[in-house]
């Protein structure tokens, strides 16, 4: 993911953010469908490889994509309308795991991963506009100025267009550590760090994680479906509160609200108060990440 997410953003500037959705959502159908194929542990990591690059170039292009057509004083809640189709996505996944996985094994779920490059692809083909900066930097500006007009942004102009060619990239990331933005900058690839580490340590680590204590392989994957749902609740609500308030201020206040939830889990099984706590969990934990 790591590298699907860094990549992304160079192959953007040449082929445009619609071209690499279309790639990055093929890339982890594909991966998903070697999973399932796969006899033995290698085509099988080399399948979460590709899915890993697919999804990790997926996440980071979406977020960039609706943050330029929301509205300005919407940004943050379309963000988070955004991201419940995430978790929305791993309550379906956990669930036709617990359907599929006992009775059928194990290459089903995996399967279904391949339903996006099937159901998406056209959709995006069909629907998804370019973005009107890209459109700028590639000299197509009647284009550019026509699909602004369309969804109602502004004109786009040189400022607009992502820094074209290795000097433009080399230019943008030079700024980002300019003396008066080194240190947000850190600050901020730290909070993002400490963010992802938790959403991914927990949404992979959670059904491990709950097995010492006593709790059961189908109760500890449950728990994902719950901590999923909870981050359904919670990301249209940090949204409308990060447009009032300030990203930063809800991003400080979410975290410090997982961690009081993760301090709360119940060491030992407790069906119902485990339940509430990890929803409660869910409702700040990937909120907090994503504003």
């Amino acid at each position: 993911m790591l590298i699907g997410a860094l990549a992304a953003g160079t192959i953007t500037d040449w082929i445009g953010r619609r071209t690499v959705l279309v790639w990055c959502v093929l890339l982890f159908s594909a991966g998903s469908g070697v999973c399932a194929l796969a006899g033995d542990p290698l085509p099988f990591g080399a399948g979460r490889f590709l899915a890993g690059l697919g999804l990790g170039g997926l996440m980071p292009i979406c977020l960039t994509v609706v943050a330029e057509f929301a509205p300005p004083r919407r940004m943050a809640l379309a963000t988070g309308v955004l991201m419940t189709a995430y978790h929305a996505g791993g309550m379906a996944a956990t669930g036709l795991g617990l359907e599929l996985a006992p009775d059928h094994g194990w290459r089903w779920p995996f399967a279904a991963g391949v339903l996006p490059a099937i159901i998406a692809v056209p959709l995006l083909l069909r629907h998804l506009p370019e973005s009107p900066g890209v459109l700028y930097a590639r000299g197509r500006f009647e284009q550019a100025r026509l699909t602004a007009e369309r969804y109602g942004l502004p004109a786009p102009s040189a400022a607009d267009a992502p820094a074209a060619g290795a000097s433009g990239r080399l230019r943008a990331v030079r700024d980002l550590v300019a003396p008066g933005r080194a240190l947000a900058t850190l600050l901020l690839w730290a909070a993002s760090f400490c963010g992802l580490l938790l959403v991914y340590g927990i949404s992979t680590w959670l059904p491990q994680l709950m097995r010492p204590p006593g709790y059961g392989l189908s109760t500890s994957v449950a728990l994902l479906m719950v901590i999923n749902a909870g981050g359904i609740v919670g990301m249209p609500v940090a949204g409308r509160v990060a447009d009032r308030f300030g990203a930063v201020r809800v991003a400080t206040c979410w975290f410090l609200l997982t961690a009081a939830g993760l301090a709360l889990l119940p060491p030992a099984p407790r069906s119902a108060l485990t339940y509430a706590v990890v929803a409660f969990t869910g409702i700040w934990l990937f909120s907090a990440s994503t504003m």
